[in-house]
């Protein structure tokens, strides 16, 4: 099961509650664990199947961020697999068997895209490209991290005053380097106060879930609705 494949959670000091809360989510695949944080705000998780790895600095936003999360993407290459699943610190996939189409496809970015129809946003954007930010988690292959590194320096990459933001700086690499995406087709980015509802709907991946105890939830209610227990119209 997910053979040839590394699960990474990109994190900082102040989420590392939220990465040892779920870390039965990430262990749940089977793969070899990576924890990806800044070098000035180390997040350090101590199990057998986990390493750890420090690269960049701590940023939210702007250029600092879209270096590291570069670096991090650099230091994934350093482990022998050919397929990532990238989360960060409130994203996850529930199932334990990571989905056949995505080995199906491997050199396409992978994401969990959403709209961006904010009008003040929208100068961000060149005529060709359209307008979305790709979130986590993410699901690469090596072949397409390396080409998404090959334009890093590209002035097109770099951060944006409007739009300095990590999940844009993933739309800026793929379309500069000519990647391929696709947005999971069982993905969501929501609140908590939907996800529980989202089970029925048949949605698997999730971004923006921040209360481990919510993501342990969500996990045993996906056991559920693929057992056929609780399903509903």
């Amino acid at each position: 099961m997910n053979k040839d494949t590394r699960v990474a959670v990109c994190c900082y000091a102040g989420d590392q509650h939220q990465v040892v809360g779920n870390l039965n989510a990430y262990l749940h695949h089977g793969c070899p664990v990576t924890i990806l944080s800044p070098e000035d705000s180390q997040v350090v998780i101590n199990h057998d199947s986990v390493t750890n790895r420090f690269g960049g600095k701590r940023a939210y936003i702007g250029q600092d961020s879209l270096d590291r999360e570069a670096e991090h993407l650099r230091l994934l290459l350093e482990f022998p697999e050919n397929h990532f699943l990238i989360h960060d610190s409130d994203s996850v996939s529930l199932d334990a068997k990571i989905p056949d189409y995505l080995y199906a496809e491997p050199d396409i970015l992978w994401n969990n895209q959403v709209n961006d129809p904010i009008p003040d946003h929208q100068a961000f954007f060149p005529d060709s490209w359209p307008h979305v930010a790709f979130q986590a988690p993410y699901f690469l292959s090596r072949k397409t991290i390396e080409a998404l590194l090959a334009v890093k320096d590209d002035p097109r990459c770099k951060a944006s005053p409007m739009m300095p933001f990590i999940d844009f700086y993933m739309v800026q690499l793929a379309y500069t380097a000519g990647v391929p995406w696709k947005r999971y087709p069982d993905c969501v980015c929501c609140g908590p106060g939907l996800a529980l509802g989202l089970i029925s709907h048949n949605i698997s991946i999730y971004h923006g879930i921040k209360d481990p105890k919510l993501v342990t939830a969500l996990v045993g209610a996906r056991r559920r609705f693929l057992s056929g227990e609780g399903r509903t119209a």
